[in-house]
């Protein structure tokens, strides 16, 4: 079972990212090793690090520190999952796929 800290936090948010600890500390402008050592909770980042972490992985700041979701998060993902619910694995990955395609549209503009 994974620890409930920052480091484990940080390190899960990468991971479903696909980003290696290079790629986090290039877009953030920080050393690989100091990514490392906030992943094995050996060093605890300042509020400027973690701040450019949670708008990196868009969550806020509160969940990277206490591991807690907004109200208005915990409504979405219900949301989310009342979409879904009773859908076929291949209609919800169709819908991520569309999702996915819909943000990168934004993020071209």
């Amino acid at each position: 079972m994974e620890k409930n800290t920052l480091g484990s936090r940080v390190r899960q948010l990468r991971r479903s990212k696909g980003f290696t600890q290079i790629q986090l500390a290039d877009n953030l402008y920080i050393s690989e090793s100091y990514i490392a050592l906030i992943e094995a909770d050996k060093r605890n980042p300042s509020i400027d690090i973690v701040s450019k972490l949670a708008d990196f992985f868009c969550v806020t700041t509160d969940y990277l520190i206490n591991g807690k979701k907004s109200d208005t998060e915990r409504l979405l993902l219900k949301e989310w999952e009342k979409i879904i619910s009773g859908r076929s694995e291949k209609e919800i990955k169709s819908a991520l796929s569309l999702v996915k395609s819909f943000f990168d549209c934004l993020d071209d503009e």
